[in-house]
């Protein structure tokens, strides 16, 4: 429930940490995508996700707030690499180690810092320029359009 509430940049550090996982490190997340992937297409539809989570006694509003924000690219579903981003943290499975190579991973210019020329490579250029500025608003302490490794 937390994951909804991150910013978007903590999103993609948790997808590119969640892609660099081994199977032996998240195969059980993939086992409980698979529950909730009811019509087995590969994507959570909004329907397989309120049906899973309202056993557990969210309300319509939770269920609507972790849906949304486990969507990170707003597709109107959940990839499996969407899924692992909101879960693996929970369960454990990040370290300093791979803090450290996410940012490596997002800092594509090996600068030290990620500034928004850095997630245009890494995103593309279907996203507006808008959108990637305001990630790196959103995460940047100084003020200087670029994450340092401390503000990320």
């Amino acid at each position: 429930q937390n994951f909804a509430a991150y910013s978007k940049l903590k999103k993609l550090a948790l997808m590119v940490i969640a892609h660099k996982s081994t199977s032996e490190e998240i195969g059980f997340l993939r086992k409980a995508f698979e529950q909730y992937d009811e019509d087995h297409d590969g994507f959570i539809e909004l329907n397989d996700f309120r049906d899973a989570l309202q056993s557990y006694g969210y309300c319509e509003e939770d269920i609507m707030d972790m849906f949304h924000g486990a969507d990170i690219d707003s597709t109107g579903s959940i990839k499996y690499t969407e899924f692992l981003a909101a879960t693996i943290e929970a369960h454990g499975a990040i370290n300093e180690e791979r803090l450290a190579e996410a940012f490596d991973r997002l800092d594509t210019d090996d600068s030290g810092f990620i500034t928004a020329e850095n997630l245009r490579e890494l995103l593309g250029d279907d996203l507006p320029l808008t959108e990637i500025q305001s990630i790196i608003t959103e995460c940047g302490l100084t003020n200087d359009q670029q994450i340092s490794y401390e503000e990320f």
